[in-house]
């Protein structure tokens, strides 16, 4: 990737085990040589975020809010949960390449999108069961691609608008036998990324959940603490 493009890496870490699972991926990034900027917010939001108990992960949204205001072209977020175990810059390439890198739950948007979060985007169940839902664990925007500019505008205005609130357990919202759990941020990123035809990467491919053994090309593992 060009030397000259701004490119970053954001986390948040707030209760719980998240501040160390932060720092965990300080230290992997630093191990393995990555050479962009690492902007952490441990046991603290982004500037001007709401709590995790007004609007679930809108802190993702505020964080990649203030690295696009600091200039930053090229961000990658990356849970709490997640290290690397290799040079993310083959990621970045991709997201510069392709203005975006997303890789896939394993689940469709039908199982994991609440009616109300389909009212709003105007889809129906039955579209939503073509749609791949995305991890939203890493997501990687090239903003100087106009796709993935609009991605993230839609994206934010959706934590705006209140469309992240919901369960994460099925609660009664929708009787279609279908759904399984509201996901959230991760609910809305995926129907906006499938609305804009946006690729989404195969799971354990460069992005997968640790295990005794892993595929060799991963370069992102995921587990809790």
């Amino acid at each position: 990737m060009d030397s000259s493009i701004k490119h970053c890496i954001i986390s948040v870490g707030k209760g719980g085990w998240y501040p160390e699972g932060v720092e965990r991926l300080e230290k992997s990034l630093n191990y393995h040589g990555f050479t962009g900027d690492v902007i952490t917010w441990k046991r603290r939001l982004p500037p001007n975020s709401p709590t995790h108990k007004e609007n679930p992960y809108a802190f993702k949204t505020y964080a990649f809010r203030w690295a696009v205001e600091q200039g930053y072209t090229h961000i990658m977020w990356l849970d709490s949960s997640a290290w690397v175990i290799k040079n993310p810059s083959q990621i970045f390439d991709i997201i510069n390449e392709q203005g975006h890198y997303f890789w896939g739950s394993g689940h469709n948007c039908a199982q994991t999108c609440n009616d109300k979060s389909l009212e709003y985007f105007g889809i129906t169940r039955d579209q939503a069961e073509v749609m791949h839902d995305l991890s939203s664990g890493l997501v990687g925007l090239n903003i100087t691609n106009e796709r993935s500019k609009q991605f993230l505008g839609l994206w934010l205005e959706a934590c705006d608008n209140g469309i992240f609130k919901g369960s994460r357990l099925h609660d009664g919202q929708s009787q279609d036998p279908r759904f399984c759990f509201h996901r959230q941020d991760q609910s809305c990123a995926s129907i906006i990324a499938n609305q804009l035809g946006m690729k989404i990467d195969q799971p354990n491919i460069l992005c997968g959940y640790y295990a005794p053994v892993m595929p060799e090309s991963l370069v992102v593992c995921y587990k809790g603490m």
